[in-house]
């Protein structure tokens, strides 16, 4: 028994790194197939994976949460012995497809459990924000990353997320939303924002040696842009923002 779940756990692991390794021409099939059906987007191939778990993205960990494993283990099972080209355009592209389409259904708070934002995550349970984040009403999330949590000094995330610190957490996250759905191509457009708990922060944009926009957020770089959500958007950025 315990035999058999380890080949199935091992062929499992097979997959996914074939799954999140794609080969060039399957991302360039992807890519289009993405932008014809959202033409308002920015859609780069980076959106789609990482190298590995730990170094994925937020979008690839979105992603990957929504594949189907019993199918695509079966359809790597059946295809494997298939030409590449057959295996990434009947499996690979489709997969990608539909996973990319599941994710623009889910909610903010199920899209920030689904990222493995954990501290997040915790946060947002502990000031009791996971119904506004389920809701109707569109937010822009400014969404920390683990290492943004850790760069806080050592013991502060334990310390807020107490119950008496509720309010002061509450504060903290909330100066993390904006309201309406915010895209990054509007982002840039802005010298400032007031936040849902009602202080105002600095957007600043530059350009990197690639000629790229660098966006901050106070002093919190946006690293990763525009996680479309059925009920608002995310941008994730490298520091936690604290209220002034």
């Amino acid at each position: 028994m315990n035999r058999g779940k380890s080949f199935f756990c091992a062929l499992l692991a097979i997959v996914c790194i074939l799954v999140f390794t794609v080969p060039a021409s399957a991302h360039s099939v992807f890519k289009k197939q993405l932008t014809a059906k959202y033409p308002d987007r920015k859609i780069s191939c980076t959106t789609c994976h990482g190298k590995s778990k730990k170094e994925r993205n937020v979008y690839g960990r979105l992603l990957r949460s929504q594949f189907d494993s019993k199918t695509l283990t079966a359809d790597f099972k059946t295809k494997k012995g298939a030409d590449k080209k057959t295996f990434e355009n009947e499996v690979m592209i489709p997969e990608f497809m539909s996973a990319f389409d599941k994710v623009q259904a889910m909610t903010l708070a199920e899209a920030i459990e689904a990222a493995e934002l954990k501290t997040l995550l915790a946060a947002v349970k502990a000031a009791e924000l996971v119904a506004p984040l389920s809701g109707a009403d569109e937010i822009t999330i400014f969404a920390p990353t683990e290492a943004a949590f850790g760069k806080l000094p050592e013991g502060t995330v334990k310390d807020l997320l107490k119950p008496e610190n509720k309010e002061k957490l509450t504060g903290i996250l909330m100066n993390h939303a904006v309201s309406g759905k915010v895209a990054s191509a509007d982002v840039v457009k802005l010298k400032s924002a007031e936040t849902a708990g009602g202080n105002s922060v600095v957007i600043s944009v530059s350009k990197n040696s690639k000629d790229e926009d660098e966006v901050k957020v106070d002093d919190a770089m946006v690293v990763e842009t525009d996680i479309m959500l059925k009920n608002g958007v995310i941008h994730v950025i490298d520091s936690v923002i604290l209220p002034n």
